[in-house]
């Protein structure tokens, strides 16, 4: 979003840290980045999401429509691609797209949520163990994968 960055989850992240380093407490974080997060969404996962959140049907038929029949370009050099269709994932810069991510992520977590900071497709997982930490991000990973979301192992 224009004009806004991470200033509000660094700010969390190390008040946290201090409110454990107070009470002399082991604070363990995992940062997890998400692979192409939006472009990843399949969208029946979209529908599925927006239904269990008790969206009204009206809404998710107008959501789903946005995107069918949705087609991109591609820009190389001066030229553009032939049009092609887009299948999965939420509009690049779209206003919706974050929320539309949220409520994906709200619904896929929601077995698995505990010791969590999400801003926008940043997640940070935090416990008081080493162990419970490595529980807590399997548990993730296995959420998101069983929805099609990927986690990227080599920057997380």
């Amino acid at each position: 979003m224009p004009g806004k960055g991470t200033i509000d989850a660094v700010f969390i992240s190390r008040r946290l840290q201090e409110e454990y380093l107070d009470k002399e407490k082991k604070l363990y974080m995992c940062f997890v980045d998400l692979e192409k997060a939006f472009d990843m969404v399949l969208r029946r996962v979209l529908e599925w999401a927006m239904r269990k959140r008790g969206v009204p049907e009206a809404m998710v038929r107008a959501v789903t429509s946005l995107y069918e029949g949705a087609k991109t370009r591609v820009r190389i050099g001066l030229e553009l691609s032939k049009d092609f269709e887009v299948k999965v994932g939420v509009h690049q810069g779209s206003a919706l797209s974050p929320l539309f991510f949220a409520i994906v992520v709200d619904v896929i977590t929601e077995s698995v949520r505990n010791g969590l900071m999400l801003c926008a497709d940043d997640l940070v997982l935090t416990s008081e163990t080493m162990e419970g930490l490595r529980e807590k991000f399997w548990k993730w990973k296995e959420a998101f994968d069983s929805k099609g979301l990927k986690v990227n192992l080599g920057k997380t």
